[in-house]
């Protein structure tokens, strides 16, 4: 067990300790933030032709995350007295192609969910919360990214908790769980998850 390079039982335990702290049953870790904003599009079924909707004003990964996937980014500006993404101004900005939405906990600062929750049921868009400079932060609902259908982490080297170069996901849904371990590496799955030490 100890001769694991990486994905062994030491990831596996970081994995089950984390889903512990945020108080969700899966999550994942991934190689960087940014990955883990990729692999949450990924198994959204984001792809060329489809719109990610982000906030103006963020760290460039939340956009480069839609832009590999070859998704049209579309930017919103934000709320007149809080550096978050304006919910009156992405109502105006969904059109039938867009795929997902990623509000950004601006360093902690939340978001309001239950918007992102309402456009979501109502227009069926995958809402991805990038809470990648906010990991324990919370809001009444609970810890932030943890109310979406994912939400993303950095443990890089200016991050909360860093571990050198790192991020993570976690969800709620066990279908989008088994997604991104299957995108995590190309499809290889190893003997140990998360859920394995039960």
């Amino acid at each position: 067990e100890g001769k694991h390079f990486s994905q062994g039982g030491i990831t596996a335990a970081f994995e089950k300790q984390l889903a512990s702290l945020l108080d969700v049953p899966y999550a994942i870790v991934t190689h960087s933030g940014t990955a883990a904003l990729t692999m949450s599009l990924m198994a959204s079924g984001v792809g060329p032709g489809d719109e990610v909707i982000i906030p103006a004003l963020t760290w460039i990964a939340t956009g480069n995350a839609a832009a590999i996937l070859g998704a049209r980014v579309v930017l919103v500006d934000s709320l007149p007295d809080l550096p978050l993404m304006d919910p009156f101004e992405v109502e105006k900005k969904i059109t039938p192609q867009t795929k997902a939405i990623i509000p950004v906990h601006m360093n902690g600062r939340s978001t309001s969910m239950d918007e992102w929750e309402e456009i979501a049921i109502e227009k069926k868009i995958m809402i991805i919360e990038d809470s990648c400079k906010a990991l324990t932060s919370r809001s009444p609902k609970g810890y932030l990214g943890t109310s979406a259908n994912f939400g993303c982490y950095s443990l890089g080297m200016i991050s909360i908790l860093s571990i050198g170069y790192g991020g993570a996901v976690v969800t709620n849904d066990k279908e989008l769980y088994e997604k991104l371990l299957i995108i995590r590496n190309q499809g290889v799955e190893y003997s140990i998850s998360p859920t394995a030490l039960d």
